[in-house]
């Protein structure tokens, strides 16, 4: 059994133990072309912690040692109600602004998704996304935990919402750092020997950016100085492509014929393999090297 098939199945194993009060899902992510990190992330729909608990070592003790997957199960459970032990209660905590903003960072999340959860949190549109901010709790090799910031936690800190940007700007680059690595790659990454792609695609130079833990890794777009770095490599503009809120896919803009089969790519990844929730946009845009600026392309 591969990893995915593993991460699939304990997956399924971990949602009939929790039931429907949470919505488990798998996060995978590529290190390098030899190495990945599999996270199984913890979404209780009604509370602000989500968090997410890595499963490698446990694929090991599986394969190697025998460990059989109902235990497995109980394990990842396990870590996860460990890991919320600390922030239970966390909106009880006396949260002040100077503990807390050398670890606020941001997100990129669909506007036309997530309205009625940007009712309840500061966010700065951008394009047709929304840049959201979260306190960065813990992260370790097993785990990662965030808090969504909402208007209430913002009204304590008595802090705007430019605040909060300059401080998730200045934190997530450094909190979660930028990854990028190429199609074959991303085949490891989702447990095929090679990339499937259509043949008007087969010499395109796909580059997928994420973060180093390739959850909500999307937002690593607007980290400062990198659509510019790639445009530059590239030596032309970029299609930027939102393969999800965990990723984005560039394409060097080489051949603007392609533009429309990107545009029915992503719409067709969006309607058959990506929860509605992770969803970002339906839209491709275009960094313009020269101008440094995204545009949505009619």
């Amino acid at each position: 059994m591969e990893l995915k098939e593993f991460a699939a199945i304990v997956c399924e194993g971990i949602q009939k133990e929790m039931g429907d009060g949470y919505r488990i899902f798998v996060t995978p992510h590529a290190k390098d072309a030899s190495s990945e990190r599999t996270g199984i992330v913890f979404d209780g729909r009604q509370g602000d912690i989500v968090p997410a608990v890595f499963i490698d070592d446990l694929f090991v003790d599986y394969r190697e040692k025998g460990k059989d997957v109902p235990r497995i199960v109980k394990e990842v459970i396990k870590r996860y109600e460990k890991s919320m032990e600390t922030v239970t209660d966390i909106h009880r905590l006396d949260l002040d602004w100077d503990s807390c903003r050398k670890r606020v960072i941001y997100r990129l999340v669909s506007r036309q998704r997530c309205r009625k959860m940007l009712r309840t949190m500061p966010y700065i549109p951008f394009l047709d996304m929304a840049i959201t901010f979260h306190l960065l709790v813990s992260i370790d090799q097993t785990n990662i935990q965030t808090i969504k910031i909402d208007h209430e936690l913002q009204e304590r800190w008595d802090v705007s919402v430019e605040q909060l940007l300059k401080s998730a700007e200045n934190n997530t680059e450094q909190l979660l750092p930028l990854e990028l690595y190429d199609m074959e790659q991303l085949a490891a990454r989702h447990g095929y020997a090679s990339v499937p792609q259509e043949e008007e695609f087969d010499n395109t130079n796909m580059i997928v950016l994420t973060n180093c833990i390739g959850i909500y890794g999307a937002s690593a777009v607007l980290y400062r100085g990198v659509l510019e770095m790639v445009a530059q490599e590239m030596g032309c503009d970029i299609y930027v492509i939102p393969s999800s809120v965990h990723e984005m896919i560039l394409v060097p803009v080489e051949n603007e014929d392609i533009y429309h089969e990107l545009l029915a790519m992503i719409q067709e990844i969006n309607d058959q393999f990506v929860a509605s929730d992770e969803v970002l946009s339906d839209q491709i845009y275009v960094f313009e090297r020269k101008e440094r600026k995204f545009v949505i392309r009619e």
